[in-house]
């Protein structure tokens, strides 16, 4: 019988051959078995049962097929909680969490705030978690993605209302005004996709990675609705790809010449955050 370091070193021996990486092969083995790293370096030399053993194999056999972990554990983390993820839904990445929370700081209490395109729902479930007194709606297109978002909120004892429908036209038909809007829209463009990892063009949904017109066609979207949802100071806050900000901001100004964008870099330097205040022409 192999042991629990054995059983490890030849995984990650396979995910070299495959290309994976050892950081997914890790996170697998330690959350099928319920460990943290002391746990291993306690009983890593203790024989791996064959239930386990069945187990992790089942698991490594879609790793190394180039499935995303989240996917075969199912859930991701963001912002230290654990949501549901299923491939109906983009996986949560961590610089979004900083998107989150340039949004989150410029809120006024008891605002009213809406995020498009929620995936998963991390973004709202998060929001109300971290400013209480806000109240959240989310949409997005895809009623299975909204499944696996009202069962994050359930799991978080939250209290987000979705709406199913394309970018903002949910609110609009409701007649819904908010304080704040939020948004990580697919921005990828269409001529990338032979650049992108084939993890991602295999398994994660093509509807929340990419858009036509160079990436832009959601957020042009979203911006000629602005007006039928916003209230006076509402604040704005997309999230965009690295080579994005100019022009998006050229986009904004084209529609709203008057307004104030900001575009911040994340963390790494690269450009993340475009974000402005609401008013009307002065």
């Amino acid at each position: 019988m192999a042991s629990y370091s054995d059983v490890l070193q030849q995984a990650q021996n396979d995910a070299e051959i495959y290309g994976v990486e050892h950081a997914s092969v890790e996170w697998l083995f330690f959350e099928l078995l319920d460990w943290r790293r002391h746990d291993f370096i306690m009983k890593k030399d203790a024989t791996m049962s064959e239930h386990e053993i069945a187990q992790f194999k089942r698991g490594m056999k879609r790793l190394l097929q180039g499935e995303p972990v989240q996917y075969i554990l199912g859930y991701q983390y963001f912002y230290g909680e654990q949501f549901k993820v299923s491939p109906s839904c983009l996986i949560p990445r961590p610089e979004t969490e900083e998107v989150m929370l340039h949004f989150v700081k410029q809120l006024r209490p008891y605002a009213r705030v809406v995020d498009i395109g929620t995936g998963s729902g991390n973004l709202p479930i998060m929001i109300k978690h971290l400013a209480p007194s806000t109240e959240v709606f989310a949409t997005d297109i895809s009623s299975e993605a909204l499944q696996v978002a009202r069962a994050n909120a359930a799991e978080h004892e939250v209290d987000v209302e979705f709406l199913e429908g394309n970018t903002l036209e949910p609110l609009i038909e409701q007649g819904i005004k908010v304080d704040g809007l939020i948004s990580n829209p697919p921005y990828i463009s269409e001529d990338e996709l032979e650049v992108m990892g084939e993890s991602v063009k295999r398994y994660e949904p093509q509807i929340a990675l990419f858009a036509e017109d160079r990436g832009l066609a959601i957020y042009h979207k979203i911006l000629k609705e602005l007006p039928q949802v916003l209230n006076p100071e509402a604040v704005v806050t997309f999230e965009i790809g690295y080579q994005q900000g100019e022009r998006i901001t050229q986009l904004i100004h084209a529609l709203y010449p008057w307004l104030n964008v900001e575009v911040v870099q994340d963390i790494n330097g690269n450009e993340r955050i475009v974000s402005f205040v609401w008013t009307s022409e002065s």
